[in-house]
């Protein structure tokens, strides 16, 4: 019954691993059109498996979506108040909350909460709709078989975009998603239109590989030094060099995408994660401790040295966090604007719109977003729903901790995902807006639902996370 239950939901599972690899093709969705599109597809797989579920043709019942409850709830309350934000309300209601919201509307009879309400529909529909996708990857990654195919796919779409972006530098095309690039030029986008935001995706994905390569690596020791033999020609023959190789591509590509950010943070998740998954193993294993050291080493200081390694370094060595225009400039002004709405925020979505009126012109050209996803999800948001999405991530990164330690190799490696995917997050969102990217911010919540899933299933078995047939 249980395997008939998850073929029920065979077709949304299949459905979240093509958003995946399609999602960040035409310029990661990061148009009004893509994230419509995003919001649609995604709506359709949640109707989809409500349907399935009434048929009771998916294995995720009631009793197991309440351990998902918490981080659901926290994540639907932050739409909540971004929907509550477009609402309009009698004057002397808003004045209440903060007259501050009312000093650029002056004369009317009544006012919402967001200074672009417009703007504030559109992104509590794009939330919602990355909250379903967090769902749907709970409740269908719930199995071995099916977290092994998630970070395959992971692993292939990071992949093609590291090819795809390195053949257009190298062969000087430089095309982007079906049109020559006009940003980003002499260094690897992909399909992106940012450097910086094909870094963060790679991270991602590189993660997901490194969690797939630890779940297949043995950790059985060769007696004799026949066996090690065996065992280095066997690794030779095993598809486990072409895992290697792809992940070597994606590394060759975050070096020549020259993020500074995106390279740090990968340098820091092997750092800390890697340790962490050491750590768990509860004893040396000299074959993991290795594979960290080559990537380390081996990809960024070789293969680096092919592709532009020194190129990066020396826009490192170049960075000056006190003239950093971005955020040297951007920074009092957004401390100004956060003292201004710190408890309604001025509406999600409205940063644009609304940041104008802080800087006077003092800057040539108004930023669309705050290269901060911090400063931006406060100052539009305001700090009591900030907070809710800084607990909600708290609780996604202890869950993954915890599914590090899991018996079951691919949930081990998913929790060891998981975790890179929240450092990289933690660090690259201080410099970037890579949550602002629907693709970007899309393949964060699948993966995020899917550590839930898979760690709400280990728990349940009690750890005896024995494979399921999908």
């Amino acid at each position: 019954m249980v395997v008939r239950s998850l073929r029920g939901d065979r077709t949304v599972f299949a459905g979240l691993l093509a958003l995946l690899v399609l999602a960040p093709l035409p310029f990661a969705l990061a148009r009004d059109w893509g994230e419509a599109l995003l919001s649609l597809v995604s709506f359709l797989m949640l109707l989809l498996w409500l349907m399935l579920a009434l048929a009771d043709r998916v294995s995720c019942r009631p009793r197991h979506i309440r351990y998902v409850a918490l981080p659901l709830g926290l994540l639907l309350a932050v739409q909540g108040w971004a929907l509550i934000q477009t609402l309009h309300f009698p004057v002397q209601w808003v004045a209440a909350i903060d007259e501050d919201l009312l000093r650029l509307r002056p004369g009317v009879l009544t006012a919402s909460l967001s200074l672009d309400p417009y703007h504030s529909l559109r992104y509590a529909v794009l939330g919602c709709s990355l909250s379903a996708l967090f769902f749907l990857a709970f409740a269908t990654v719930r199995t071995p078989r099916r977290v092994r195919w998630l970070l395959r796919v992971l692993l292939f779409s990071g992949t093609l975009q590291a090819g795809y972006g390195v053949f257009m530098v190298l062969s000087g095309i430089e095309y982007g998603f079906l049109i020559e690039k006009y940003v980003g030029k002499g260094v690897v986008t992909g399909t992106f239109v940012n450097r910086n935001h094909l870094a963060g995706y790679l991270n991602i994905c590189l993660g997901a590989g490194i969690g797939l390569m630890l779940a297949q690596l043995s950790s059985d020791r060769p007696a004799t030094w026949r066996d090690r033999l065996r065992a280095w020609l066997a690794l030779l023959l095993s598809h486990k060099v072409r895992l290697r190789l792809y992940l070597a591509i994606m590394v060759v590509a975050l070096v020549m995408s020259r993020s500074r950010t995106g390279n740090i943070a990968f340098l820091t998740a092997i750092v800390i994660v890697g340790t962490l998954a050491l750590a768990a193993r509860r004893r040396l294993d000299a074959k993991r401790a290795m594979f960290f050291v080559s990537l380390l080493f081996v990809d960024l200081m070789v293969i680096g040295q092919w592709f532009g390694l020194e190129a990066l370094v020396e826009r490192l060595e170049q960075s000056n966090p006190q003239v950093e225009a971005r955020w040297a400039d951007y920074s009092p002004l957004l401390m100004v604007y956060l003292q201004t709405f710190p408890w309604t925020g001025s509406g999600a979505g409205s940063f644009y719109s609304v940041f104008g009126q802080f800087h006077g012109g003092a800057l040539a050209m108004s930023p669309a977003h705050a290269h901060n996803d911090y400063a931006q999800f406060a100052v539009e948001f305001g700090l009591p729903a900030f907070s809710l999405l800084g607990a909600w991530v708290a609780l996604t990164t202890y869950q993954a901790g915890q599914l590090l330690r899991s018996r079951d190799a691919y949930f081990a490696g998913l929790g060891f995902a998981g975790l890179f995917m929240l450092v990289w997050l933690l660090i690259h969102s201080g410099t970037d807006f890579n949550l602002q990217i629907a693709a970007n911010a899309a393949t964060v919540m699948v993966l995020a639902g899917a550590v839930w899933g898979a760690r709400g299933s280990s728990a349940r078995r009690g750890g005896n996370t024995a494979s399921t047939s999908s």
